[in-house]
């Protein structure tokens, strides 16, 4: 009886496990999903010169890396 318990507490303990996992790799995908239609529609946006200074504009504020801000010709 107990070594059964035992048992099913393993099986939910994994279940659990797997469960959690489950959801964290579907929040990962969420989070890149967002990232590729938010860089989509700004990437749209910047078609328009006055658009894209201001966007350009808020990138050189917010990228402080060399390697990020080589990325959109920023000195």
């Amino acid at each position: 009886q107990e070594e059964r318990l035992k048992q099913l507490k393993a099986q939910k303990q994994a279940k659990d496990a797997r469960e959690k996992a489950k959801q964290k790799e579907q929040d990962r995908k969420n989070d890149t999903r967002r990232k590729i239609l938010l860089g989509s529609y700004l990437l749209n946006k910047m078609e328009d010169e006055a658009e894209k200074e201001k966007i350009l504009a808020g990138i050189n504020e917010y990228l402080t890396e060399d390697r990020d801000r080589k990325l959109f010709n920023l000195p």
